[in-house]
């Protein structure tokens, strides 16, 4: 089942084109890592699936639904239960500082999907149990580590049970040590079969967990396809040029 589709991504900020007519489709059950230079467009993609970019042209459709067609969005009342599909995980977490952990997570399914607060709270504390910090349910997020910080946000975009994970490089804010728990915790998303698009530097993840990756530079998708074509034996030069230099 698809997913996922968008078709002809484009996207400006001022007069610097960023997204150059990008075609991505995602099904259910793929985990997809886009790799790239920084400046490539990955993160502004990922953004602009979601709506936290607008885009200038193109169309994205979530399960058929459309988000945009040519360039245009549907009414934000119209969007909000599609959008409830995605998840967001981001590079600093965007935690809620005066709340607790367990806040932090039933925040959207209390207040956008009217879930009690009971209900919220026991789905937090498995989701909390799952990403190993079932201990830190009433600790604020100035006491965690980076890595906690970043599992709770996982646990949180997981409580809106959302169809599509997207992740935009939830582990450059982090030394080697902590990014290891989160790639952790990520890998077995992808074993529960989680549909999943990964923006990411970690090549060594990307080549063990990804169903199919995408390198992309200049606003361009240059080359995809399964971890072995693409970061094993990379076809076009460009792609060969970068993975010289990050493996």
């Amino acid at each position: 089942m698809v997913i996922l589709r968008a078709e002809n991504i484009k996207k400006k900020f001022g007069k610097l084109e960023v997204l150059k007519g990008i075609d991505i489709t995602v099904s259910e059950g793929e985990i997809i890592a886009i790799i790239g230079p920084s400046g490539s467009g990955k993160s502004t993609l990922l953004r602009c699936l979601n709506k936290l970019e607008r885009i200038d042209d193109g169309s994205i459709y979530l399960f058929e639904d459309a988000i945009a067609e040519n360039g245009v969005y549907k009414s934000d009342k119209e969007l909000r239960p599609i959008l409830k599909n995605m998840g967001m995980v981001f590079q600093q977490f965007n935690l809620f500082p005066h709340k607790s952990v367990l806040d932090n997570i039933i925040d959207a399914p209390v207040t956008v999907n009217k879930i009690s607060r009971e209900e919220a709270s026991e789905n937090a504390k498995k989701l909390l149990e799952n990403v190993g910090l079932a201990d830190k349910s009433s600790a604020y997020p100035s006491q965690l580590s980076g890595g906690q910080q970043q599992r709770v946000a996982i646990a949180r975009a997981l409580a809106m049970n959302p169809r599509l994970l997207l992740f935009d490089e939830p582990t450059s804010a982090l030394d080697p040590e902590l990014t290891g728990e989160v790639l952790n915790v990520m890998t077995d998303l992808a074993k529960q079969k989680n549909t999943m698009i990964v923006v990411t530097h970690e090549i060594a993840f990307a080549k063990e967990v990804a169903t199919r990756v995408i390198f992309m530079d200049g606003g361009h998708i240059i080359e995809e396809g399964t971890p072995e074509e693409v970061i094993d034996n990379p076809k076009n030069e460009r792609t060969k040029q970068f993975l010289k230099r990050v493996t």
